[in-house]
């Protein structure tokens, strides 16, 4: 990639790997072994040979891989603008001016009034950007991951998977016990990995909490395609400044996979070598306290949204069978939604996957995820014997949505907000981003916060356990903004 060719990828959001060095261990290899490889002339001739012959599959595997509805119109006139920049030098010149005209803009479009209160001139707002959104980002999205959706379905070499047993550590690490007036504080945000401004003033709002914030989760989701370049800008940058004072642990997830997940796991070790304060080794985790304990799942791996291996269940079932024994609260922590404001069906990860412990055996107290997209908090139901947390919207530019009438769990908070306030008439189509906060106490009871991009609260849960040691853990009060 040289020149004009490396110049336009990068300003349409190519990044290449911070530095060239060597892999840190064995097990993770060097980033350009699985990295995805962009779009080029002969791919994008073979992707569109491919839409020629079968339509509706190429339209399929597009719609799959951006959660969104995707017109024959709209991908043949991407197909021709690609077609256009990769022929024509005057074309790609005028689009190289174009991009760069957009990033002298900076911040306009924005109200001169206003402000919040964390707002800094360090992380301009450009309201305009439509990065990372399904349609009007379809040229990026074709770029830096339709060699995935040709007809092949190619996809990078995988990186070899790290299992629980070929650690010493069996992938359990000691969480604080929480003392009286001195609450663990835990922070948790997904599909966070965008590199935009709502995702980097997530990370500022983490960063200001300091050594208060004993653990910050991501649960997975960096943009387009998990490269190397993109975990160094949307993911390390942004969070580097956490390392010194929180233990950062992060979930594997489907845009992790589509480069094989090798800089997912070189971006684990490089954290590790930062500290024992980061131990985690591998995809899946459990941080361990008394009265809590915090258990990561890998829903993307060997299937995308599944839970199914017979090593990784019978290590989940050890994990969750000591936590009720011992009457700890359970939390699950996955990228993959068990359901969502989709009222038709659960999802096979828990009607099929992990049925027997979630819903036969109840387990589970709290189960938070990402990939649904969305903020939300849902309370128990028959048949769903646990509480869920929706905590999808960290930095992909979801679709705003309402809250739905009829869910397959009562919605007791549903981030139905813009992006934008709705007097500034901005990005009113977008849906509100944030992230969620537990504190759990002493007393065994938790308090999860919402808390969007600008620093308001949304809402505020208790969660406290009900009718002794081995009750049901049930919301005790709840607090929702305006």
């Amino acid at each position: 990639m040289e020149g004009r060719w490396k110049q336009l990828y990068e300003s349409l959001g190519y990044r290449p790997p911070a530095s060239v060095r060597p892999a840190p261990s064995e097990e993770a290899p060097a980033p350009s072994d699985t990295d995805l490889p962009v779009l080029g002339p002969e791919e994008l001739e073979a992707l569109r040979a491919a839409f020629l012959r079968e339509p509706e599959d190429v339209l399929r595997w597009t719609e799959t891989g951006l959660g969104a509805r995707v017109t024959v119109g709209a991908f043949v006139e991407v197909l021709r603008e690609l077609e256009l920049l990769f022929t024509d030098p005057g074309q790609l010149q005028e689009c190289l001016d174009a991009t760069e005209r957009h990033a002298r803009r900076g911040t306009g479009g924005l109200p001169a009034d206003f402000t919040f209160p964390l707002m800094t001139d360090e992380i301009p707002i450009d309201p305009t950007r439509t990065r990372f959104e399904p349609q009007s980002d379809l040229r990026g999205w074709l770029l830096f991951s339709g060699p995935l959706w040709l007809e092949q379905g190619a996809a990078a070499r995988q990186a070899p998977f790290r299992w629980h047993f070929a650690a010493k550590s069996r992938f359990l690490y000691p969480l604080r016990e929480p003392a009286p007036g001195q609450p663990v504080e835990v922070a948790l945000f997904g599909d966070f990995g965008t590199g935009e401004y709502a995702s980097k003033y997530l990370a500022r709002q983490l960063v200001m909490r300091g050594e208060r914030l004993d653990c910050a989760v991501h649960l997975g989701g960096v943009f387009y395609a998990g490269r190397q370049g993109e975990f160094d800008a949307h993911v390390a940058e942004p969070l580097e400044p956490l390392l010194a004072t929180t233990t950062l642990l992060t979930l594997n997830a489907a845009p992790e996979m589509r480069s094989g997940a090798g800089a997912y796991l070189r971006y684990l070790d490089e954290r590790r070598g930062a500290g024992r304060r980061h131990p985690q080794e591998g995809s899946y985790f459990c941080l361990a306290a008394e009265r809590f304990q915090l258990i990561g799942l890998d829903t993307a791996w060997f299937e995308s949204g599944r839970h199914r291996e017979p090593a990784l269940l019978q290590w989940l079932e050890q994990r969750l069978s000591e936590g009720r024994r011992r009457g700890a609260m359970n939390i699950l922590l996955s990228h993959a939604a068990p359901y969502g404001p989709d009222p038709r069906h659960l999802s096979p990860l828990v009607s099929e996957d992990l049925k027997s412990l979630v819903l036969e055996r109840e387990w589970v107290d709290l189960w938070c995820w990402a990939g649904a997209r969305g903020g939300a908090l849902y309370d128990r139901a028959p048949g769903l014997p646990f509480l869920g947390a929706s905590l999808g919207h960290g930095g992909f530019p979801y679709e705003r949505k309402d809250a739905p009438e009829h869910a397959l769990a009562p919605v007791r908070f549903f981030e139905s907000r813009p992006r934008f306030p709705e007097w500034t008439g901005l990005r009113q189509d977008r849906g509100n981003h944030g992230h969620g906060t537990l504190w759990l106490h002493a007393d065994g009871t938790a308090v999860l916060r919402y808390t969007d991009w600008m620093g308001e609260v949304r809402c505020e849960a208790t969660l406290a356990r009900q009718g002794g040691p081995q009750g049901p853990v049930t919301l005790k009060q709840l607090d929702v903004g305006g």
